[in-house]
């Protein structure tokens, strides 16, 4: 995985505060974690329009491929 760098934390960040840190999925307020919808180690940008905030327990189901994300 690349190293993360401040422009990603600071996407992550306003990401998560635009979402007022609720999983898009789910709506739960728990353990919400950024996730990058064009996956950052493939050029997804780091900016918090890439950025949808999910639970831990979605955000392990999107990366499992049980959970579709799509982006309008």
């Amino acid at each position: 995985m690349q190293k993360r760098n401040s422009a990603h934390l600071k996407a992550q960040r306003q990401g998560k505060e635009r979402d007022l840190h609720t999983c898009q999925i789910c709506g739960s307020t728990n353990h919400t974690e950024g996730h990058h919808i064009f996956d950052y180690a493939f050029g997804g940008a780091s900016d918090k329009d890439n950025i949808v905030t999910l639970c831990h327990d979605c955000h392990n189901k999107v990366h499992k491929g049980l959970i579709d994300l799509f982006k309008f």
